[in-house]
């Protein structure tokens, strides 16, 4: 089993060409997929932090290994599927920088009600205080949207556009299968807007990342982002502008009646 970008492979021997130790200190083990008709197959890189480990992972997979490929390929016979998301709610998902840009905020609101209480502005205080509301709200819409639209962004920059078919469902979840250009398989869980090629609903357009194989968009109608920007545009900017009437403002005020 290899954890790596979301998704859980599992490489049996039989796909296997080769492994061996890299990196720093040979704590490292890249894992060489047998290719289709000579070609080179996808290689994977298994990080760790003990040599003597490593070197045993190595000695036992070779001296496990077929001295030839399957005739599709090693990739062909890797299982991939998406690792489990409990482990992002610890934390809520979020990274380190966005978890202290939280924190931040957090002293800042309280900083300014104890502000406005302790000048005497009562009113002021219950309106920072009701003024959290737009503000949360507003930035539930715009600040996964804005991930979202990063993440198309760099994609496309390094993309290459393939064809993904259906390959599995669970439960509500749909899952679709793409290859990439080196023979490596990947799965995405489309986009509800993406349209099937052709009309077929099995079939779908991605841009995966050349330097990230395994992370993907779907290509989307310029109608459906067009709108989605429009959207995001004026109820998460109509939030934010009564966050900063009922927050920011309140200070602006008291400054200025100072």
């Amino acid at each position: 089993m290899l954890d790596q970008k979301g998704l859980r492979r599992r490489i049996p021997v039989e796909a296997i060409e080769e492994t061996r130790v890299v990196g720093r200190g040979q704590r490292s083990v890249e894992i060489a997929l047998w290719g289709v008709d000579g070609a080179p197959g996808p290689v994977f890189t298994l990080q760790g932090r003990d040599a003597a480990q490593a070197a045993r992972l190595v000695a036992a997979a070779n001296g496990a290994r077929s001295r030839s490929g399957p005739p599709q390929g090693g990739a062909a016979l890797v299982e991939e599927r998406p690792t489990s998301t409990s482990g992002r709610k610890k934390g809520l998902g979020l990274t380190r920088r966005e978890r202290a840009a939280g924190i931040a905020l957090l002293h800042v609101y309280v900083g300014g009600f104890a502000l406005l209480a302790w000048a005497g502005e009562p009113q002021q205080a219950a309106l920072w205080l009701l003024g959290v509301a737009p503000a949360l709200f507003g930035l539930f819409i715009v600040v996964p949207s804005l991930r979202w639209a990063w993440k198309r962004r760099t994609v496309r920059r390094h993309g290459v556009t393939v064809v993904a078919v259906f390959a599995r469902r669970e439960g509500k979840r749909t899952f679709f299968r793409y290859t990439d250009l080196d023979g490596g398989t990947h799965e995405i869980e489309p986009d509800y807007a993406a349209r099937g090629i052709g009309g077929d609903p099995k079939r779908i357009e991605v841009v995966y990342d050349r330097q990230q194989p395994g992370r993907a968009i779907c290509s989307l109608a310029a109608s459906t982002l067009l709108w989605r920007t429009a959207g995001v545009t004026l109820a998460g900017g109509l939030l934010l502008s009564l966050a900063f009437i009922l927050m920011p403002l309140q200070l602006i005020f008291l400054v200025l009646g100072t």
